[in-house]
């Protein structure tokens, strides 16, 4: 009764392998573009918190204190020059040095951030490059894709017809159990093949009895351990 429609069943599955095949290339090509997106957003986060790291380097700020240092080591220089007793002098050398010491202290930290800035900048720029003429590319991408995934949709399409055709012509209440099962194992597949009197899925054993009822199609059976339902395998060969 039932060794025909276990046959639409073993054919409705296949089918059904090869439209996830469809799909995932359906997914993979929707990828291309998803990731090409993520891409460009990231450059321009990145761009973003690059110009606040370039901002904290505060080269501007280290430029005016070098600078106002330097005014006042001139003026000390021009004051020692005029001392006229020896605590005055030591008294101004010790400024000096201690002023020279901090715009030798500043200028190397200020070349170091400047180092630093101009990497920062030319990777904004950079990252810029990528966003502006990455455009295009993700255009070409999205019309590549778009008739990829029509073309995919088409044969899935066609394949599903040719499933909802053969699960018209399988016995009722295979059908129903089928659709049912099929509901609570998506996305894994509700059925099992019975070889060797073990569940193809989960290896289980069975008895006799249940081998010979599936394979005679007297009734449909479902594995005791994993719950699918069994597909004799003979029914391949019929």
């Amino acid at each position: 009764m039932f060794l025909e429609s276990f046959r639409h069943l073993i054919e409705i599955e296949a089918l059904k392998k090869q439209n996830q095949q469809n799909a995932d290339v359906i997914a993979s090509e929707n990828k291309r573009i998803s990731d090409l997106e993520e891409r460009r957003k990231k450059s321009q986060t990145q761009n973003e918190n690059f110009k606040i790291d370039e901002k904290n380097l505060k080269l501007t700020d280290s430029q005016n204190q070098i600078e106002d240092l330097q005014g006042r080591l001139t003026k000390l220089t021009a004051q020692l020059a005029m001392a006229t007793t020896l605590p005055q002098e030591t008294a101004f050398k010790n400024q000096i040095q201690t002023i020279q010491n901090e715009i030798e202290k500043l200028e190397k930290t200020y070349f170091e951030n400047l180092e630093k800035s101009e990497k920062i900048l030319n990777t904004i720029k950079e990252n810029n490059d990528f966003f502006a003429g990455s455009l295009a590319t993700l255009d070409d991408i999205k019309n590549e894709v778009a008739k990829t995934v029509a073309g995919e949709e088409v044969i899935i399409a066609n394949r599903t017809k040719r499933i909802d055709a053969l699960m018209d012509l399988c016995h009722p209440s295979m059908k129903s159990l089928y659709l049912d099962m099929e509901k609570r194992f998506k996305p894994k597949s509700c059925v099992a093949y019975l070889i060797d009197k073990k569940c193809s899925a989960c290896h289980m054993a069975t008895d006799a009895t249940l081998k010979s009822t599936l394979e005679e199609g007297r009734g449909l059976e479902c594995c005791p351990n994993c719950s699918r339902l069994l597909i004799p395998e003979t029914a391949k060969i019929y």
